[in-house]
């Protein structure tokens, strides 16, 4: 609680920084905004008086330059203050978010798939799940790299291990992190498709690379401004220029449709990337210790100015849809030409590094989420990886509950039993219990400090079954449903993958004898793999199955207390088999039986 009040004040004092700096930016803009109304009457009073006399004309330009410094300048400032905004909200939601408030940040809806192996069992994704909870990623290419890493874990020991130091180092970034975070936030992300983008970096160029565009966009220009300078000595050079100039335009005209559809293609991408230049220099401008840190900093200080290029590149194709730049600019110019050849010649040098460069940064977007649950929970352990199927836990608890009444349990497994078998009555924790078990091991195989004060497992599958559902559009009942998932399971075991399965209330779907007996035969199924399982269920007969089976099925239960006519739960995993039966009692209580 300690821990938690401190970061409570940081918070609060960084708001009222950024509070104070809008105040300020507010006054400075607003300075900006009368500045710009009085040289833009000067503008007009130099214009009007011009006509009686030409020396006022030369202040002209002036009051132009000045007017247009001030809109820049303007804007600057304006962008400060909506990242001070930004900044504030963040700080803000950072409070919330440790009273377990956290609805302001993005659920996550997009990733969730009732499909999956286990995400949707654990409420990965979705209103109050881990997503929400932990989500501080700054783009969308973060957070969906943050998604496949949650759902498709797939790192090594050593890439664990680094992951685990870049996430301690980026923790006390706290101004790096919130500075990211606002940035990418300064743009309304849609959700955008990069896959029309890495397509045409891969297609051949319209006029890059062939020479006779080359010589064409050089000298057909040249020629047009020389004739147009030669009419000052001999006006017959007009109907020559005029030539020129409509030849040019009617070259242009042979191409608007092609170059239309490519400045359409890349159009879309123009702002992103803009953004993404400054939130790569932000990481530019830091310096790291971690391998993994050192390594994204390097790919993001070669990103900064080429995407930043990339991007006005894309900015003055743009251009050409003001009508008068694109009649006079191609008359003159070919500025269509000049405009694909410069976007052309950019994909000609980079084409290869801009997809590493966009994975490096969803890659760091996404550890600065970790990052954040780190920072905000100190007390988290980050996990040992073990090289054998065991997993040991201390004081594991669920992330999602608060700490105010959060109860933790220790447990092993593989030591050497490979099933834990766990029974209790409705409302005990089982379900619970196994959730905090996938959970942690989601986080801890990410690098990911967990909800424990001691944790260490394999790097392994996960699976589970916990909310197999019927599915109308595949005519599939519920029961067939499960059995089709405990099918996939035990497939991906019989093909020599190792895996964590958890499994809650199996067969629901049929009898209690026929449950029983497949419940039995599927466990022994298991005992026979590569497999740390955990099973929670109603049926205390199974318990039978430790005496059977001493070194490879285990007993543990949640028990409820009924004491003055009461019914509580404690919630913590005792060994041996549940005992009490508290349906009659409940029943009884509330009137359904006599």
């Amino acid at each position: 609680m300690k821990d938690s009040a401190e970061k409570v004040t940081l918070y609060q004092l960084r708001i009222n920084q950024f509070q104070k700096d809008v105040s300020k930016l507010d006054s400075v803009i607003s300075n900006y905004s009368i500045a710009r109304i009085i040289v833009a009457l000067a503008f007009l009073g130099f214009v009007y008086l011009g006509f009686t006399n030409s020396l006022f004309f030369y202040s002209v330009p002036v009051a132009l330059a000045i007017f247009f410094y001030l809109v820049k300048a303007q804007l600057i400032k304006e962008e400060k203050r909506s990242i001070s905004k930004h900044l504030i909200n963040l700080n803000q939601w950072e409070i919330d978010s440790l009273s377990f408030q956290f609805k302001n940040f993005p659920q996550g809806d997009r990733f969730i798939n009732p499909q999956h192996a286990f995400s949707h069992d654990l409420d990965l994704f979705g209103d109050g799940s881990l997503f929400q909870y932990i989500n501080r990623c700054s783009t969308q290419l973060g957070e969906a790299m943050f998604a496949a890493n949650l759902t498709e874990p797939n790192f090594n020991k050593d890439q664990v291990i680094q992951r685990q130091a870049a996430i301690r180092e980026l923790a006390e970034k706290i101004e790096f992190r919130q500075y990211c975070w606002a940035t990418g936030k300064q743009l309304d992300e849609l959700e955008v498709n990069f896959e029309s983008l890495y397509a045409w970096l891969k297609e051949r160029g319209l006029f890059q690379g062939k020479k006779v565009f080359t010589i064409i966009k050089w000298l057909l220009p040249a020629i047009t401004c020389l004739s147009l300078l030669a009419i000052s000595i001999d006006p017959l050079f007009q109907s020559v220029f005029g030539v020129l100039f409509f030849v040019q335009l009617a070259i242009a005209g042979a191409y608007n449709k092609r170059i239309s559809q490519l400045q359409m293609k890349l159009s879309r991408y123009r702002g992103l990337l803009e953004n993404y230049a400054r939130i790569f220099k932000l990481m530019k401008e830091q310096s790291f210790n971690s391998t993994m840190m050192h390594k994204h900093q390097q790919l993001a200080t070669e990103a900064t100015d080429n995407v930043k290029k990339f991007s006005s590149l894309v900015n003055s194709l743009e251009s050409r849809m003001n009508l008068i730049a694109r009649v006079f600019g191609n008359g003159l110019f070919l500025y269509d030409f000049h405009s694909v050849s410069n976007v052309e010649r950019w994909r000609e040098q980079y084409a290869t590094q801009l997809p590493v460069w966009l994975s490096s940064l969803a890659e760091w977007d996404s550890l600065l989420s970790f990052a954040a649950l780190h920072y905000n929970q100190p007390d988290y352990a980050f996990a040992e990886v073990g090289e054998h199927l065991s997993i040991s836990a201390t004081a594991l608890g669920h992330p999602l509950i608060p700490s105010s009444y959060r109860v933790t349990n220790s447990f092993e497994l593989g030591k050497p039993a490979g099933v834990l078998l766990i029974t209790g009555a409705n409302m005990a924790g089982k379900s619970t219990f196994l959730r905090s078990i996938g959970v942690n091991y989601i986080l801890s195989i990410n690098g990911s400090p967990v909800c424990a004060t001691y944790w260490r497992g394999p790097l392994v599958q996960l699976r589970s079954g916990m909310r197999t559902s019927d599915s109308l559009q595949e005519n599939q009942s519920y029961f067939f449903a499960e059995l089709n998932r405990l099918q996939s399971i035990i497939q991906a075991l019989r093909s020599g993958k190792p895996m964590l399965i958890l499994l809650d209330e199996i067969l629901k779907g049929t009898n209690s004898t026929d449950k029983q007996t497949g419940s039995r035969e599927l466990i022994k199924q298991l005992m026979l793999q590569q497999a740390l399982v955990v099973i929670a269920t109603h049926d205390i007969a199974l318990g039978d199955m430790e005496q059977q089976y001493p070194d490879k099925v285990v007993n543990a239960c949640f028990e409820g207390k009924i004491e003055n006519d009461q019914l509580t739960f404690d919630y913590k995993l005792n060994k041996g088999s549940a005992q009490k039966a508290n349906a009659t009692f409940l029943m009884r209580k509330m009137g359904i039986i006599p």
